[in-house]
């Protein structure tokens, strides 16, 4: 099934917004302190992938659905 035009508008709205957000979260996470970034090798994605998931963790809730039906709706997407 494709998704309707109106909902892959909105799909790409949120997604273009939170992209500055994580971006902002993987650079204040690499400069924490809380990883020896340094014994990384830069040309893998090691440290990459996990800035990026841990950002993505942080914002996982960003555009939770406040009203419990809709959270079980969320519920049920993460086994498909």
């Amino acid at each position: 099934m494709n998704m309707n035009r109106a909902h892959q508008k909105k799909v790409a709205e949120l997604i273009n917004n939170l992209v500055p957000v994580l971006k902002t979260t993987c650079k204040r996470l690499y400069a924490s302190g809380a990883l020896d970034v340094d014994s990384y090798n830069p040309k893998e994605s090691v440290l990459a992938k996990i800035l990026v998931t841990a950002a993505m963790k942080q914002h996982s809730d960003d555009y939770s659905p406040l009203d419990e039906a809709h959270k079980q709706e969320l519920r049920n997407l993460k086994y498909f």
